[in-house]
């Protein structure tokens, strides 16, 4: 069987993204699942997301890495969040049991494996949750993981960058759907967007697919209820600009 590693990151508490694109994935013939961090944050169903991904966990279908905001479940990073994050993290610690708490502490902050590094925000000093955005933050991270393949989250916005002849990582904007020969002859840096809360102006949640034998990687975009997620966050309290986000994708 052809190995197809489905990669999601942001997922951020949204079950309606969770699902729809836990479908998506199956329908694409995904045979082993990467979470790459902030599995929890902003939305309204932590216990559901950290259920459904711990159950994958033990079973061996996937991995989950550590991201920010699951952190902050565990460690006071009130000082390093806006208000509205921090009043979603604040509300997420009243849902969580101690297992799903344990659950998060226990996540890598990244994995290596013989080509590929999965991490939440970038390779360079994984805990200090920097940006893989431009050039120079795409490089650093590269250089820190060694591997032909780092796939990261944490910036929301789906973007790949390629090492040119040079040793420069440059950014290109993949579109849904194609795909995009990823040659090993170069460092490849994926970030694969936000599942729970896009923010590039379309609401419809991020993933993407690599496949490691054919050399190609496939970003996606997937419709989902996201009124029904909006109308969560707005029934648990959370601050409106959370639910509009959902709904704007910005």
């Amino acid at each position: 069987m052809t190995e197809r590693i489905g990669l999601f990151a942001d997922l951020h508490s949204n079950l309606e993204a969770f699902d729809a694109c836990m479908d998506k994935a199956e329908e694409l013939g995904v045979t082993r699942m990467v979470f790459l961090g902030d599995l929890v944050g902003y939305n309204a169903d932590p216990v559901a997301l950290i259920d459904r991904i711990a159950a994958l966990v033990e079973n061996k279908k996937a991995i989950a890495i550590l991201g920010n905001h699951d952190e902050a479940v565990f460690k006071d990073s009130r000082n390093k969040m806006n208000a509205s994050a921090n009043a979603a993290i604040e509300w997420t610690k009243t849902q969580l049991n101690n297992s799903h708490v344990e659950f998060l502490k226990n996540l890598p902050l990244m994995v290596n494996e013989e080509k590929i590094c999965y991490v939440h925000a970038s390779a360079y000093n994984p805990p200090d949750w920097n940006y893989v955005t431009e050039s120079m933050s795409a490089w650093r991270c590269a250089q820190s993981s060694g591997k032909n393949y780092t796939f990261v989250g944490h910036a929301h916005e789906q973007a790949l960058f390629y090492q040119s002849v040079v040793g420069k990582l440059i950014r290109f904007a993949p579109h849904p759907g194609d795909e995009i020969p990823v040659l090993p002859h170069r460092q490849w840096v994926g970030v694969v967007g936000s599942l729970g809360q896009p923010r590039d102006g379309n609401p419809e949640a991020c993933f993407a697919v690599f496949e490691p034998e054919s050399e190609v990687l496939t970003f996606h975009r997937t419709p989902y209820d996201h009124y029904t997620a909006a109308e969560k966050v707005r029934r648990a309290g959370l601050p409106e600009d959370l639910a509009t986000r959902l709904i704007t994708g910005k």
